[in-house]
């Protein structure tokens, strides 16, 4: 076969750039240690870096949801942990004050001692993390409770009990039984009252207060028979003990006069706003029962959130709220029983008061133990679910730098054996393109 000079010449240049893309093949994987440079080098190494990546992008995304929930939870149990601690302070108070030995003003300075915990009970159920707060589920604009007093809308509520939800009370030698609502200072207006869906009672507004001065007046907890007496100050339904049996009540009223510590009825219960009662639409609540969960592995959520109107119940603020009332008007009754205004069995024990009080503290409580033991659960499967995402993406990131990174000393050595081949060919074209045509002629 005959070799002809530009068959030669080809065969050079094609070597020559053989050599060369070589060279630059390893010259861009040192200058970016990658071994490929586009998916048209090595398509499958391409096709597993994507799904590398995505997984090492997906672990980061569920690493910070992690870290999101790990802090509103922390935040939640720490307002937890102070409300316990206000908790056992009152319930401290209650044991001293529960002594025969302490008289009226000692009493009185542990009432005050109460007040100034009930405010803080407030401040821990407002408590927000990042600009929102954390015990009113999907409403983090919306405070749990009020910190300061409100009369700017109407609220009418709508609640069914039944004979389970009516308390008997025994208050010294005063026996009756009660529906306490969750609000006092009720609008006196705008009530209406139904036993077993159609028997409308003869409804009397009253004030805890009132003097019984029968037979014109009777005692605010002793109604007749047929008789519901709505105490508007308490928020006290009372009914006489024949009315009180295998009954459903349902029970309307309004409150425009929210004062501090009153829970926010958007966050508690169904109701609905009639500020204005000519306006067609109404705005309706719901109550918050919304878990925020956060996506914390492939199909894999946790709840983040606790709900505050389960853990500061308004049985818990009206409890305080009684005792504080019970207590400041005390003196004003015993000069009424005195003075025969007020019959003798209006008179109770301070002691007792505050006896029955620890009782409602320790339940409180155990509700409140209850739902930081969920929360404390919840908390350690997240800690578990933190230390797999932790070590999984300690892997697909071995995984990934496996497929994608170069081995730095082998690149380095192919480098160098390249460079010595590509030097190679240049002196050997060299020394074959020399002749000229002067060496042919000759």
């Amino acid at each position: 076969m005959r070799i002809t000079n530009n068959m030669m010449v080809n065969n050079m240049l094609l070597g020559l750039n053989r050599n060369t893309q070589r060279l630059n093949d390893l010259y861009m994987q040192m200058s970016t240690l990658k071994k490929i440079q586009k998916p048209s080098d090595d398509p499958i190494i391409a096709g597993r870096a994507l799904k590398f990546r995505t997984n090492v992008a997906e672990l980061k995304q569920y690493e910070d949801n992690v870290k999101q929930a790990r802090s509103w939870m922390e935040t939640t149990e720490n307002s937890l942990v102070n409300i316990r601690s206000v908790l056992d302070s009152m319930r401290e108070r209650c044991v001293q004050a529960a002594t025969d030995t302490l008289g009226t003003e000692e009493r009185e300075k542990v009432i005050q001692d109460l007040r100034q915990l009930k405010q803080q009970l407030v401040l821990e159920g407002n408590v927000s993390y990042a600009g929102r707060y954390i015990f009113t589920g999907f409403k983090t604009d919306t405070k749990l409770m009020y910190d300061k007093e409100d009369s700017s809308r109407t609220i009418q509520f709508t609640q069914i009990f039944t004979e389970e939800n009516i308390e008997n009370v025994k208050l010294g030698e005063k026996e009756f039984a009660r529906i306490r609502l969750p609000y006092g200072n009720i609008d006196g207006t705008g009530i209406d009252i139904k036993l077993n869906g159609s028997t409308v009672p003869v409804i009397v507004v009253k004030s805890s207060t009132d003097l019984p001065n029968p037979p014109t007046d009777e005692d605010p907890y002793q109604p007749s028979p047929g008789t519901i007496h709505v105490l508007k100050d308490t928020g006290e339904i009372i009914f006489n003990s024949e009315n009180v049996s295998s009954i459903t009540i349902e029970i309307i009223y309004q409150k425009t006069n929210f004062k501090i510590g009153d829970p926010r009825p958007e966050n508690y219960f169904e109701c609905t706003d009639v500020t204005d009662p000519d306006s067609a639409n109404h705005i309706t609540y719901t109550p918050s029962n919304d878990a925020m969960e956060y996506e914390v592995s492939t199909n894999s959520k946790i709840t983040v959130n606790s709900l505050g109107n389960k853990v500061l119940t308004p049985e818990l603020m009206q409890d305080i709220e009684e005792l504080i009332r019970y207590v400041e008007n005390y003196d004003q009754r015993m000069e009424e029983i005195e003075e025969g205004k007020r019959p003798k069995t209006d008179e109770f024990s301070l002691g007792n008061l505050f006896d029955k009080m620890i009782g409602k503290l320790d339940k409180h409580m155990s509700n409140l133990s209850t739902h930081h033991a969920d929360l404390g659960s919840r908390m350690k499967r997240l800690e578990f679910i933190e230390n797999r995402i932790s070590s999984d993406k300690v892997n697909f990131t071995e995984l990934m730098s496996s497929n994608e990174d170069v081995d730095i000393e082998e690149v380095y050595t192919q480098f160098s054996i390249q460079q010595a081949v590509y030097q190679s060919s240049l002196i050997a074209t060299s020394r074959i393109i020399q002749p000229t045509l002067v060496d042919f002629i000759k």
